[in-house]
């Protein structure tokens, strides 16, 4: 090889190294550049409401067929959810233990609807903002969203 191709070679390495290592995740802490997480949190945003689980209307498609909780409860998960985000940091287990707790896409989109009437917010909003709505330092990371996207993802639509 010559002088000049393993020169052009060591630039092409140390700016792949640059910018996967380097720039690509700062881009992508700053919202420029979308992680697989990002683009999955837009697809579920993305879905029609009547098939999207944290639509306060999914649940009513299904009708008397699906299991809901009870008003009670869902005002106690919608509780825990609200109390676990908080202005600087949050409490991901707690939000994921919510989520583990519910055992239809249906129960989720009733519990958007009670967190929706309690909190004045979509529920999926809030867990990407938390209660900073400037998103600043609060609200769960694409990687923490992920999970609870995950989790609902899983459960069937109506049980």
């Amino acid at each position: 090889m010559k002088k000049e191709e393993q020169q052009v070679i060591k630039y092409v390495l140390f700016g792949a190294i640059a910018y996967f290592g380097v720039l690509k995740p700062i881009l992508q802490k700053l919202g420029i550049v979308q992680t697989k997480e990002d683009v999955l949190v837009n697809n579920q945003s993305n879905l029609p409401n009547s098939e999207n689980p944290f639509s306060p209307v999914f649940y009513k498609k299904a009708g008397a067929g699906a299991l809901l909780l009870k008003k009670d409860f869902a005002n106690q998960l919608a509780k825990r959810i609200y109390n676990a985000m908080g202005y600087i940091s949050d409490d991901e287990s707690e939000v994921y233990s919510v989520f583990r707790l519910l055992k239809s896409q249906s129960q989720v989109s009733f519990l958007a609807d009670v967190f929706q009437q309690n909190y004045k917010s979509d529920l999926l909003e809030f867990l990407k903002k938390g209660k900073n709505q400037f998103n600043f330092a609060s609200g769960l990371n694409s990687d923490e969203l992920s999970i609870v996207l995950n989790i609902v993802n899983k459960l069937p639509k109506y049980k």
